[in-house]
């Protein structure tokens, strides 16, 4: 619960964020444009439709002690990207497991009792979700070190705020990303 908190305070700072970003010349930052990642790649399709974080991607890794021997480690990041001119989505991700984070697949859904998640809010004031509470996904890591990311990540988000119907595709999610 404290996770999903944690996100959609995270998702509360983006979405306003990129929806009045602008680039040093004073343009509006929207897909005719160069759209780059300052710290490297975060890019997937949202209901068929290319989406790439532009800026800053931030991204952070964390452990949490549950008693006893258990550690859960995490790792998540978040950034926010246009699909057209006026419509931006920001996306959260954690994955999370007990014990030492290694390259693998991470499951994201009602299955997951680690609280692998994403959240994902639309400038038009929707937002949906993948985690333990509805939805499903997967986040698969390539490489993960301690300044390092790399994979891959697919979902079907359930609506839960806002104007947000039906499920959220993200599709072809690639993340490439050092901090």
């Amino acid at each position: 619960m404290r996770r999903t908190k944690l996100a959609s305070l995270a998702l509360a700072i983006i979405v306003p964020l990129g929806c009045g970003g602008s680039d040093s010349s004073g343009s509006v930052t929207n897909p005719g444009f160069s759209c780059n990642s300052t710290s490297g790649t975060f890019s997937a399709t949202v209901n068929g439709q290319a989406w790439s974080a532009c800026g800053q991607v931030a991204v952070r890794r964390d452990s949490s002690f549950l008693g006893g021997k258990d550690t859960l480690r995490s790792v998540s990041w978040a950034g926010t990207g246009f699909i057209t001119a006026d419509l931006a989505y920001a996306i959260v991700m954690t994955a999370s497991k007990l014990g030492p984070l290694t390259p693998g697949t991470y499951a994201v859904g009602l299955v997951n009792p680690t609280g692998s998640n994403a959240v994902i809010g639309g400038s038009n004031s929707a937002g949906w979700g993948a985690g333990p509470t509805g939805g499903s996904g997967s986040i698969t890591f390539t490489t993960i070190t301690n300044n390092h990311v790399t994979g891959t990540f697919t979902f079907d988000a359930a609506p839960v705020t806002g104007s947000a119907t039906g499920t959220l595709q993200i599709r072809n999610g690639k993340f490439d990303l050092s901090y």
